[in-house]
C-alpha cells in the first residue's frame, strides 16, 4: 500500500467519523424551551428518582464521562448548562454507565481493568520499541529482538482490546439503558426519538474509530518489522 492509500485510510478512520459526530451533535444543539431544565439538572433529577446514593454530578474540562471509582457523572460545560436534545441525551448516556456500575455490568468492569492495564503496557511497549534497535545492535541476538517486539505488540494489542470492549459497553449504555430511560420517563417525545438514537450512535462511533486506529497502528508496526 502506498502513502496515498495510507493517507486515504487515515482520513476515513479519523476525519470522517469526527466530522459526522460533530455534525450530529451540532444539528441537535438548539436550546429547547420545552425541556424543564438543563442537562445537569436532568441528571440530578434522574439519579434522585432512581434512588442512587453517593453520586455527584459536575462539569468536566472537555468531554463528558462517568467515573466509576468516584461515582461522578461529569458533563462538559456546554452539555451541563444546555437544554438541547444533544445535552439531555448525552447526560442520559452517562447515567447509563452509572446504572451499569450499579448492576455490576461485566463490560464496564472488564473495560476498567483493560484501560488500567493498557496504560501500563503502552508505556512499556514504547520503551521496548525504542530499545529494540539498540539491543539488537549490541547483543546480536534474535531472541532479544523477538522479546522486545512481543512486549511492544502486547502494549498495542491491549490498547486495541480496551477500545473493542468499550464498544459493546457504550452500546448497552446507550440503547440498553439511556434510551429506555428517556422513553419510559417521557423526557423526550416520539418525534425526538430518532434524533436521540442518532446522537447515541454518534457517541459510540467515536470508540469504533479509536479501535480501528489502534488496529492501523498495529498493522504499521508489523509492516515495519517485516522489512
Amino acid at each position: 500500500m502506498g502513502y496515498l492509500g495510507l493517507i486515504v485510510i487515515v482520513v476515513i478512520i479519523f476525519a470522517l467519523p469526527q466530522w459526522w459526530v460533530k455534525k450530529v451533535f451540532a444539528q441537535n444543539q438548539l436550546e429547547r424551551d420545552d425541556f424543564p431544565g438543563t442537562a445537569g439538572q436532568f441528571a440530578e433529577h434522574v439519579i434522585e428518582a432512581l434512588e442512587l446514593k453517593g453520586v455527584s454530578v459536575t462539569t468536566s474540562d472537555h468531554v463528558s464521562y462517568f467515573d466509576p471509582e468516584n461515582k461522578i457523572v461529569a458533563l462538559n460545560p456546554q452539555d451541563y448548562q444546555g437544554k438541547s436534545l444533544t445535552a439531555i441525551t448525552i447526560a442520559a448516556h452517562e447515567i447509563g454507565h452509572l446504572i451499569q456500575f450499579e448492576e455490576g455490568n461485566r463490560w464496564l468492569f472488564l473495560r476498567s481493568q483493560l484501560v488500567r492495564l493498557a496504560k501500563k503496557m503502552e508505556k512499556l511497549g514504547v520503551l521496548a520499541f525504542f530499545l529494540m534497535p539498540f539491543g539488537a545492535f549490541f547483543t546480536r541476538s534474535p531472541l532479544f529482538v523477538f522479546m522486545m517486539a512481543g512486549i511492544g505488540f502486547s502494549g498495542l494489542l491491549t490498547n486495541v482490546l480496551a477500545h473493542l470492549v468499550t464498544l459493546p459497553m457504550e452500546l448497552d449504555a446507550s440503547f440498553g439503558k439511556a434510551l429506555p430511560l428517556l422513553k419510559s420517563g417521557e423526557y423526550i417525545s416520539d418525534e425526538d426519538e430518532p434524533k436521540a438514537r442518532q446522537i447515541l450512535w454518534a457517541a459510540a462511533f467515536t470508540y469504533l474509530a479509536s479501535a480501528l486506529s489502534g488496529l492501523l497502528n498495529l498493522a504499521y508496526w508489523l509492516r515495519v518489522l517485516r522489512r
